[in-house]
Formats: C-alpha cells, sequence, structure tokens
C-alpha cells in the first residue's frame, strides 16, 4: 500500500515508516499539516497515518477533504473528528500490531470480515511450547512479524524451566488478580516494539532510546566507526543507542571499541529470536 505518514515528532515518524516499509508499503511522510496538503495535491495514496494536533493546526485541515482511508492517532482521542474519510481512531501510544492491523483494515471493504489468525509456521514452530503445558490449558499468540507473544494462565505444574529453554523473554505477569504466563520472542533483541529504528546512513533521532539496525546493509569500516563514535557522544549525553545485527565483519571491533570507550553499545535490551524461528524473517 502507498501509505501517506503524519508526525511532527521525527522519532516516531522514522520509526513507524521504517516498520511500515519492513511490511512491504511504500511510505511518504510528512511533518505538519501545510506538508500533508501538499503530499495530497500531489500524489495519490491507499492510506494516510496521521496525528491529529500537529504544529501548524490540527489534521481535520486536510482529512475534511482526503479521499483515502485516514487512520488517525492521539493521546487525546476523544478530540479527533470523527470526518467522513476517518476509518480508525487509535490511541498513543500505538502498539506496531494494532497499527497494522489498522492499516489492513483500511484495505478491507466495511462489510468483509477479517478473521485474526496467527501465521501458520509461526504456530507450529510454536508448538514446542504448547507442548510443554499441562491437558486443557489454553495459549493466545500475537504475531505482528517482528514481535511474537505467546501467553497463558499460569497454573501449578506449568514448567517455566523448560519453557525458558526456548529462547525469548519469559515473564510471569498479574493482570486483574490473575497471573499469567507471557514469552515474548523478538527478530531483532527491541526492548519493546514502539523503539525507533533508523537507517546507519539516516539522521539520527534526537530521542532518549532508539535503534541502529544494520541487517541488510552494506557499510564500510569508516561508516561503521563514524557510527560507533556517533553512538558513544549519544550515550554519554544519556540517549541508549542499540545495534542490532552488526555485520558479522565489524563484530570485533564493535566489542573492541565497548571494551577501549566503556560503554556497552550492544547491551542486551531484550530476546533475540530462536534460530528456529528466525528463518521465517530471513
Amino acid at each position: 500500500m502507498r501509505c501517506l505518514l503524519v508526525d511532527d515528532e521525527p522519532g516516531i515518524r522514522e520509526g513507524l515508516a521504517a516498520l511500515l516499509r519492513r511490511r512491504g508499503h511504500e511510505v511518504r511522510t510528512a511533518g505538519d499539516c501545510a506538508a500533508a496538503t501538499a503530499a495530497l495535491a500531489a500524489d495519490e495514496f491507499d492510506c494516510v497515518i496521521t496525528d491529529w494536533r500537529l504544529p501548524d493546526g490540527i489534521a481535520s485541515r486536510f482529512v475534511a477533504t482526503c479521499r483515502s482511508p485516514v487512520v488517525a492517532v492521539s493521546g487525546h482521542p476523544e478530540e479527533i473528528e470523527r470526518l467522513g474519510s476517518v476509518r480508525e481512531v487509535l490511541t498513543k501510544p500505538v502498539a506496531p500490531s494494532r497499527l497494522l492491523q489498522a492499516l489492513a483494515d483500511c484495505h478491507t471493504a466495511p462489510d468483509e470480515v477479517v478473521v485474526d489468525e496467527p501465521a501458520a509456521d509461526v504456530r507450529r514452530l510454536l508448538d514446542a511450547a504448547d507442548a510443554c503445558l499441562p491437558a486443557g490449558a489454553c495459549t493466545t499468540i500475537e504475531d505482528d512479524g517482528t514481535f511474537v507473544v505467546w501467553r497463558t494462565e499460569l497454573t501449578a505444574g506449568l514448567p517455566l524451566a523448560r519453557l525458558e529453554q526456548l529462547g525469548g523473554d519469559l515473564r510471569v505477569l498479574r493482570t486483574e488478580g490473575r497471573d499469567r504466563v507471557e514469552l515474548r520472542l523478538c527478530r531483532d533483541g527491541r526492548p519493546d516494539p514502539s523503539l525507533p529504528i533508523v537507517d546507519p546512513e539516516a539522521s539520527w533521532p534526537q530521542v532518549a532510546e532508539f535503534a541502529v539496525d544494520f541487517r541488510g546493509r552494506t557499510i564500510s569500516e569508516a561508516r561503521f566507526r563514524a557510527c560507533l563514535q556517533l553512538a558513544t557522544t549519544f550515550l554519554r549525553q544519556g540517549r541508549r543507542v542499540h545495534f542490532l545485527d552488526i555485520p558479522p565483519a565489524f563484530a570485533s571491533l564493535a566489542s573492541d571499541w565497548e571494551t577501549a570507550h566503556g560503554v556497552p553499545m550492544r547491551d542486551p535490551v531484550g530476546p533475540r529470536l530462536p534460530a528456529v524461528l528466525a528463518d521465517l524473517w530471513s
């Protein structure tokens, strides 16, 4: 789908744009009402995703005349005008899986019924987790292509040690007075789906925490050293920078840099997807 993404916060805008591009969407971005209006006048889009409060006004300035379905996002959803083009209203912060579903819904006729089923290959590979459960236990799976979250209720005899051996981040959480077990598997090690991800060649956002993704990038040693230096500067300013999928050729260099400068460039921030599951996204 061709998407117009409108948000005045660079970290959020570029992070969401990277997510959508990874899922095969073509994304153009804008930072305010004027830029969004110009983009809509110059091009056609299958969907518009927009923050509601923008620096030069409210998104209704361009949404009112928008011919494309709109996904409106705000920390104050009650303020959003239910204009004819507004298909979905989402509350910040938005989980990537929820945004991707809203985007899919915009591409679906209103009278169609969409069955939200986990991907078949994920279901098959997570059978190992289901096999650990006592008879009669129920599970749910959320899968947005980057994060897989498997949940079940905590019951007597549940073999947590065996579940931990599957890899990933295993947590016991209490919700509404009930304990549940959540196994979260992550392809690239991010601690949270909303963490912005940037290209090493792009401008790095002025946010408290973000990740630089080297996966599939061809990069010179000089450029990689420049990334290390910039990350060191950010870290000393109190920001957290995570390097994801460091090219094997530079693994030793990154390790030496960490030791020499005392900055954990590759500080563990979350689980990596086990090899058997990583094939899904290779």
